[in-house]
């Protein structure tokens, strides 16, 4: 059985010896003697409404009856009445029908709503050997094997022949109902760029691939030939005559890429205007910004241009035409240096 409802009827026996077998507050209620008033009964202290599988067995011997839930204690009740047992003439109610709810394993329609308690969906599995109930699998809302996609916890329910439901679990989860929480990979972000992340505990490492190196495999082994060769702010190379040579990053030069290239700008203080439709707007005092020059040093690579490194945020304010005001923040350069060309 499989079900997340509260209550709901699993099995009716219908003959002259009736009994039923119901969900009632999540547990296993079993009625018997249901003519008289009140009716025997018997309750599982299992608990079934978690939406799992459980298993339910009634075995019915020598005039008793046993109720076992997930091969738990046996409930009994004993000095029955003769002839509780079942036969294939009798009319047998397993609920999970999404079809015609009044539909018996017998070929003859019901006509009538049998006497007991309320019917409320669930799953239970239908017999596969050959029987009156193989009837069930050729009913309009009835399958073979516990077909029941509510069991899942989490994750995406998929059908699976005639033996059940597969559950396909999200991140984090696992289990075959996805309902175990598992610990999340370290390698879900992991930073390594060219190589394997190895999980170690709640850390990981990266195994770079051939020809990099580095805590991340982000950076290319040196040839061979650039083995010893420090090139400070710089990546070494091999020219075509086979020497090394090192390639510096922007703002840097020398032949090991340890000097840094430098230009000096000019301190420029004015007022700003601001046009806008029918009014001009003018600041009410000078701002002052740092004035880059174009060129770097004479010893700079192409493509290496001077221009503001460092800025702040300031705040001016405008006078208008129209005798009205208004606050505006900026971003001004306080400091020049050397880098890569803007495109």
């Amino acid at each position: 059985v499989a079900t997340d409802k509260d209550n709901g009827l699993l099995l009716y026996k219908e003959d002259s010896d009736p009994l039923a077998l119901e969900l009632y507050q999540g547990h296993i209620r079993l009625i018997y003697h249901i003519a008289d008033y009140p009716p025997t009964t018997v309750y599982s202290v299992e608990s079934v409404s978690d939406g799992l599988f459980h298993t339910v067995e009634l075995l019915i011997q020598n005039h008793s009856l046993s109720l076992v839930v997930d091969n738990g204690a046996p409930k009994s009740l004993d000095k029955l009445l003769p002839q509780p047992s079942i036969d294939h003439n009798t009319q047998l109610y397993i609920r999970g029908s999404t079809g015609n709810p009044r539909t018996s394993v017998t070929e003859q329609p019901e006509e009538e709503e049998p006497p007991g308690p309320q019917r409320a969906s669930t799953s239970i599995p239908a017999t596969t050997s050959p029987s009156p109930l193989a009837l069930l699998s050729q009913t309009e809302g009835f399958l073979p094997g516990c077909h029941s996609c509510s069991v899942c916890a989490q994750g995406a329910c998929r059908q699976s022949g005639e033996m059940g439901v597969t559950c396909e679990c999200l991140p984090g989860r696992s289990g075959a109902l996805c309902d175990q929480k598992t610990a999340p990979s370290p390698c879900q972000s992991s930073r390594c760029v060219h190589g394997l992340c190895v999980p170690k505990g709640q850390l990981y490492s990266c195994q770079c691939a051939a020809g990099f190196q580095g805590q991340y495999c982000d950076r290319r082994q040196p040839p061979p030939a650039c083995r010893g060769q420090r090139c400070g702010h710089g990546e070494c190379r091999v020219s075509e005559t086979g020497e090394p040579v090192c390639h510096c990053q922007a703002g840097y030069t020398g032949p090991t890429c340890d000097t840094e290239l430098t230009c000096h700008g000019e301190v420029v203080r004015e007022q700003l205007r601001r046009h806008h439709p029918m009014k001009t707007c003018t600041s009410t005092s000078k701002i002052p910004r740092m004035d880059c020059p174009r060129s770097c040093q004479a010893s700079a690579p192409p493509g290496v241009c001077c221009g503001p490194t460092k800025s702040r945020r300031r705040k001016a304010v405008f006078r208008c035409t129209d005798d009205t005001s208004y606050s505006e923040e900026m971003e001004t350069a306080t400091e020049c240096g050397c880098a890569k060309c803007p495109l």
